[in-house]
């Protein structure tokens, strides 16, 4: 069963890989890529700091295939989101918002190949 070290390890290393090609595709080399790994490492255990791990059966609404679901679609319309030209706190709130937001979405896919899986709501 992953824990908090490894939900941290998890998104660091997916949200900096996704990052890290995106630079790559753009032609571009900065340290965004290690940047958002941190931010990612961060909020990797935000699931478990809203439904602390007291029991075995922690797991309720924001442990849920439901919420998955809530949370993909605010990501997939935050991602289509285009702040206005010029507005630089737009583009880091979308940033942080789509690091945070796949960060929980990552520590819900962990949690899901577990014996104790995810509840449906």
């Amino acid at each position: 069963m992953p824990n908090a070290a490894a939900h941290r390890l998890g998104a660091a290393l997916v949200v900096g890989g996704i990052s890290h090609h995106a630079e790559q595709q753009s032609g571009q080399a900065t340290a965004k890529p290690l940047v958002h790994a941190a931010m990612a490492a961060l909020c990797g255990t935000l699931p478990d700091i809203l439904e602390p791990a007291f029991h075995p059966n922690h797991r309720q609404f924001f442990h849920s295939m439901g919420f998955a679901g809530i949370l993909g679609y605010g990501l997939y319309s935050l991602h289509r989101w285009k702040p206005e030209p010029g507005d630089e706190l737009g583009h880091i709130l979308k940033t942080v918002g789509l690091i945070a937001g796949g960060s929980y979405l990552i520590h819900l896919a962990m949690d899901f190949i577990t014996p104790k899986s995810l509840p449906l709501m």
